[in-house]
């Protein structure tokens, strides 16, 4: 099990992240870490791309959501786009479709951002 981990800066403070491969039991900790890592630095305006994520378990969704716990403490933001199939039915069975803004791409996230 692999997990990559992109990190890009763009305008506004936002910073878009690309995450490749799974987040499981194996990968987690690496996921937490960097995700915190970002955090902790200051950067709490957050876009997080699930489109090549083929698998994310229990503990990878409560990252997710004690990552946007903190950055929303911090005042920013968290938004997801392009969930991949499988992580899309993942937040449809635990509806955090209700308490995540989703998005379809990049652009509309980062719109969202500025208004």
């Amino acid at each position: 099990m692999e997990l990559k981990i992109d990190v890009e800066p763009r305008s506004n403070n936002v910073y878009f992240i690309v995450l490749r491969g799974e987040i499981g039991t194996e990968t987690v900790n690496q996921f937490k870490e960097k995700i915190d890592q970002l955090i902790d630095d200051g950067k709490n305006r957050l876009i997080m791309d699930f489109q090549e994520i083929n698998y994310l378990n229990s503990m990878g969704l409560g990252v997710v959501a004690a990552a946007l716990k903190k950055v929303k403490k911090n005042k920013g933001d968290l938004k997801l786009v392009k969930l991949s199939p499988a992580v899309g039915e993942l937040f449809e069975l635990t509806r955090l479709t209700k308490v995540f803004e989703i998005f379809d791409s990049e652009e509309e996230a980062m719109k969202n951002f500025a208004s």
